[in-house]
């Protein structure tokens, strides 16, 4: 499946804004787990720090595909929901409480923190295996750009 231009401007954003900030870094589509596995997750977006912090996003730019049923990959010490500004406004006027996920609005230029991500206490293994997912990804990433079509 394709992603929509909305979804591919908001990765990109998101990639920008973690390459300002020095000692951050991100990957695009982290798989937790072994993929194909029943157990595996994917989150659109990771970022850690050299603090050890680890952020996960959850991009989602319509109702619809909120509602749908891709499971919502929140396993980081914080967790995020990013979305167009005008799904935004409809996600706080029916759902003010988040289960201490944040949400992030995206005008199409800049991101605009609505509401505050709780911290959550990530165990050894799972830290572990998101910092190797976050590895595997930066590999894929890095073949395509320097293979290409060669991949195939």
């Amino acid at each position: 499946m394709s992603k929509t231009k909305q979804t591919l401007e908001i990765e990109q954003a998101l990639i920008k804004r973690t390459n300002s900030v020095l000692g951050c870094y991100g990957a695009l589509e982290v798989t937790i787990g072994r993929a194909g596995s029943s157990g595996y997750e994917r989150c659109d977006y990771v970022e850690f720090d050299t603090s050890g912090e680890i952020r996960c996003y959850e991009i989602k730019v319509t109702m619809s595909d909120l509602k749908s049923k891709n499971k919502l990959s929140y396993l980081g010490d914080k967790n995020y929901l990013v979305v167009p500004e005008k799904l935004a406004d409809e996600i706080l006027n029916k759902h003010r409480n988040l289960g201490g996920v944040g949400l992030i609005a995206f005008d199409g230029k800049d991101f605009k923190s609505l509401t505050r991500a709780s911290k959550r206490t990530v165990g050894i293994g799972e830290r572990v295996e998101l910092l190797e997912g976050i590895a595997k990804s930066a590999c894929r990433d890095a073949i395509k750009f320097y293979l290409g079509d060669e991949t195939k």
